[in-house]
């Protein structure tokens, strides 16, 4: 006799939409915590690796990094790169953020003195200067008998600010700071009521 075998189809349990909703839901409500409660991104300033004395000059070797939420103030970065060489005016102790008002360019340190110069935006590279440019200053004279004579006055001359003039009557000048020593001062200050003063900038 065969004996016959019955198999019956299997049912699955339907998934309830309301559970599949609650779900997607606590994932993001979940999500959203998350989001909240992480802390925000940190940022990496410089430090001083060990005690530094005023006019130290930094290497790689004087600055370390730390991570800080409010970086205002601050050297913000994670090497010394462009600081190298930079001198610090205060002394530093070991683990004191460094300022960018406490450092000193090198050029600085051998021009210590500031002196303003305004020049036409023709004569000045028509103001496309920077903090940071190095300029050649020339001064031409004009002589009765020998004519028109140009000089230069001040070479590798290091541009602390450059500005556009805010005077309705002056707005072709470029405005300058730059930075000097005793004797480039004096010369610079003769050339702007002896002749006039052309600014060339060095490099790119």
């Amino acid at each position: 006799m065969a004996v016959r075998s019955l198999t019956m189809p299997r049912s699955f349990p339907s998934l309830d939409r309301r559970y599949i909703l609650a779900g997607i839901l606590a994932a993001l409500a979940a999500a959203l915590v998350l989001a909240l409660t992480q802390p925000p991104d940190r940022t990496p300033v410089l430090v001083a690796a060990s005690d530094l004395p005023s006019g130290h000059a930094l290497t790689s070797h004087d600055v370390t990094v730390r991570y800080v939420d409010d970086p205002t103030g601050l050297v913000v970065g994670d090497s010394v790169g462009a600081l190298r060489d930079h001198t610090v005016i205060v002394p530093l102790a070991e683990g004191e953020p460094l300022i960018s008002g406490i450092l000193r360019a090198p050029e600085l340190i051998d021009a210590p003195i500031s002196i303003s110069l305004a020049v036409p935006m023709e004569q000045a590279v028509l103001g496309r200067l920077g903090a940071g440019d190095v300029v050649d200053i020339y001064v031409t004279t004009s002589d009765p008998i020998d004519g028109a004579s140009t000089a230069l006055v001040g070479d590798d001359v290091h541009v602390i600010d450059a500005v556009m003039g805010d005077d309705p009557g002056n707005r072709g000048d470029v405005h300058l700071l730059l930075a000097v020593d005793d004797h480039l001062a004096a010369k610079l200050a003769s050339a702007t009521h002896t002749g006039t003063v052309d600014v060339v900038r060095v490099g790119p």
